[in-house]
């Protein structure tokens, strides 16, 4: 696989033909359309790369947020006990990053609707995030996917260039 590449250009002519642009990659030469297509498939590996990453991250995230739903709704029915609640405040302080108050008791409705407040903002916060995060992976997927056929569309093209790409590749 091409991971960085110093290009050198050069005349080649084959005995009896036109000469051509060659591209030295990694001490193979390469044409114009073979170099192409090597920076498509590299740019669609490290398309796919990212989007691995950004999916691990959502993945993670998801989880943060269905144990964050599940304390709001023991906020919201009252099911936390007086003695759990300073376990999970500090999970939503240090884990889920609320910055909102966040009562160091919840012994009244008060308090519990001040908590409540406080993780509703970040809970939006986190779910906001993931639907941009959604959005940039169709993105990723659609740049990868349009390298991936660019270099299938110019090996097509390039006909029996594959074996001299894949030597490379």
């Amino acid at each position: 696989m091409i991971e960085e590449v110093q290009i050198a250009t050069n005349r080649y002519a084959p005995p009896g033909a036109q000469a051509i642009n060659m591209y030295l990659i990694d001490g193979e030469q390469l044409t114009l359309g073979q170099l192409t297509i090597a920076v498509c498939i590299k740019a669609g590996a490290n398309m796919e790369a990212q989007t691995i990453m950004k999916v691990n991250g959502m993945n993670a995230n998801t989880e943060l947020l269905k144990t964050a739903s599940g304390y709001f709704q023991q906020l919201a029915e009252n099911t936390i006990s007086a003695s759990e609640w300073p376990t999970v405040r500090s999970w939503l302080i240090g884990t889920l990053g609320v910055t909102g108050e966040l009562p160091t008791a919840i012994d009244s409705y008060a308090k519990r609707f001040q908590a409540i407040n406080a993780m509703k903002v970040q809970l939006e916060s986190l779910t906001r995030q993931e639907q941009e995060d959604m959005i940039d992976v169709q993105s990723m997927i659609n740049k990868r996917d349009v390298a991936y056929t660019t270099s299938s569309s110019l090996v097509k093209a390039l006909g029996g260039s594959q074996n001299n790409i894949a030597n490379v590749l």
